[in-house]
């Protein structure tokens, strides 16, 4: 059974990244959620954090299997598209969960930064396999 991706990584999850958003909505998410007090701004962000590294991690990974796939261009629109439709949906079951006082406040981050987000990583994987392609 193949467990490397086209880049040699890990086919699943990527940990640095699912960190990386981890800290960077958890942060964004208390802030959202502050006005209804410190517990409640720590709740959403701990559930927005704790979220983001498990689900993040795998979405990220799916994100740069997709990338680099043989055809470019559906592989940059799939690589995006799927991800973030997948981000978007499971951040707002996560914050619709009780316990996040503005849960649809709390998806509007996520609705903004994952396609954006998606479309470097895609590029920039797409120019890593082809570095990695070549060098071979």
């Amino acid at each position: 059974m193949k467990v490397k991706n086209n880049l040699g990584h890990n086919k699943l999850f990527d940990p640095k990244m699912g960190l990386a958003g981890a800290l960077f909505l958890g942060t964004i998410v208390f802030f959202i959620n502050y006005d209804h007090g410190v517990v409640n701004g720590l709740i959403a962000a701990s559930k927005q954090a704790l979220y983001t590294f498990f689900v993040g991690g795998f979405i990220t990974r799916l994100c740069e299997n997709i990338a680099t796939i043989k055809k470019s261009f559906a592989a940059i629109f799939l690589a995006v598209f799927i991800p973030s439709i997948i981000a978007v949906s499971l951040t707002y079951i996560v914050h619709s969960i009780k316990g996040t006082p503005e849960p649809f406040n709390s998806t509007i981050p996520t609705m903004i930064l994952a396609p954006l987000g998606f479309l470097w990583w895609a590029a920039q994987k797409r120019k890593q396999m082809r570095q990695f392609h070549s060098s071979n």
